[in-house]
């Protein structure tokens, strides 16, 4: 009986984390990054989906960062989310910056399609 009360408790627990919500980028599902812009970057997972990671300030060195990992100081959660912390380092002025993730969307292919118009025409980016 209390095994079988721990597994609904723990059921109630995690249904958030694991909910169908899209915008849950999973730290151990991180596959490759790139510099969207100053205040933002396209974290893709290894399913193929795309988010977008908006930061906090100016992150200039991200552009030229050779690595980059995901650090948290909040509680258990498994995604990625508001408060963690994008270490990067090399490359750039600061070879070992850190800046603060305000907010992790998908990125829509949508998104994508009105970004590649707006660099193509040297406008600047939606801020979503």
């Amino acid at each position: 009986m209390k095994y079988l009360m721990a597994a609904l408790l723990l059921a109630a627990v995690a249904a958030p984390a694991f909910a169908s919500d899209d915008a849950c980028l999973m730290r151990r599902y991180v596959d490759g990054w790139g510099a969207r812009d100053e205040h933002s970057m396209i974290v893709n997972d290894r399913f193929g989906r795309k988010y977008l990671v908006k930061l906090a300030g100016v992150c200039g060195d991200l552009d030229f960062a050779f690595r980059a990992g995901f650090r948290s100081f909040g509680g258990p959660s498994m995604c990625i989310e508001r408060g963690d912390h994008v270490v990067m380092r090399g490359g750039g002025a600061f070879p070992h910056s850190t800046c603060w993730v305000t907010k992790v969307m998908r990125y829509t292919p949508d998104m994508e399609h009105a970004d590649r118009a707006a660099r193509a025409e040297h406008k600047p980016l939606d801020a979503y």
